[in-house]
């Protein structure tokens, strides 16, 4: 049995591994994850191991379990990621400074 811990404590337990997929008997919510995702541990209930910058992939219902797929996120999207922040701080002080330009305040 695998037992996940998120990063800000919850935990989900007795879970089963097929292929990638967790299964847990409980529905869980993808809110769960939530920005919660930045280190998570994963035991086998012998070893443990931490992951950083996790996503989740994939949360389905079958038959009242949940099946949900957690991966690291790549270089790429983390690069993706970092520019999509960039290009938002940007407009926002573009923003900031017609404001400032159209408020007479230069």
């Amino acid at each position: 049995m695998y037992r996940i811990t998120l990063e800000n404590g919850f935990i989900l337990d007795s879970l089963e591994l097929n292929g990638n997929n967790f299964i847990s008997n409980d529905v869980v919510s993808d809110d769960i994850f939530n920005n919660n995702l930045n280190s998570v541990e994963i035991s086998d209930g012998e070893n443990a191991h931490i992951y950083n910058d996790m996503i989740l992939v994939a949360n389905r219902v079958y038959n009242g379990q949940s099946w949900f797929i957690l991966a690291e996120k790549t270089p790429e999207q983390k690069e993706k990621e970092l520019l999509e922040t960039t290009i938002t701080d940007l407009q926002l002080a573009l923003v900031e400074m017609y404001e400032t330009i159209l408020s007479g305040g230069m």
